[in-house]
């Protein structure tokens, strides 16, 4: 069976079709916190996320010097809180349960 399509309507299939299709990309290794809260967060506050897991994990953060830390500009005045995400997802994942994730802001 051949479907023979005119110019006009390949166009009109392809506007249909496009919208579809997504272009895989690599992750990027670092990205701003408020690109993955909904994702390694739970969608928890950034306020939430810095006194319950950054703060309460200090070794998480890259300028404590600990070895696979994995977060920078915590507590910088005026910068971006920054996730390298290779080290982030494998400690989240190993951290888990340590973590009170029904924690209330005091």
């Amino acid at each position: 069976m051949e479907i023979n399509f005119s110019p006009d309507n390949l166009k009109e299939l392809a506007i249909l079709v496009a919208p579809l299709l997504t272009i895989n990309q690599p992750e990027p290794d670092w990205v701003k916190l408020k690109d993955v809260r909904d994702d390694l967060f739970a969608g928890k506050s950034p306020t939430w996320i810095r006194l319950y897991i950054f703060d309460a994990f200090p070794e998480v953060q890259i300028e404590n010097g600990q070895l696979k830390a994995w977060v920078k500009g915590v507590h910088g005045q005026g910068s971006v809180t920054k996730i390298y995400l290779p080290y982030a997802r494998k400690w989240m994942h190993e951290h888990h349960s340590e973590i009170d994730w029904t924690a209330k802001m005091p």
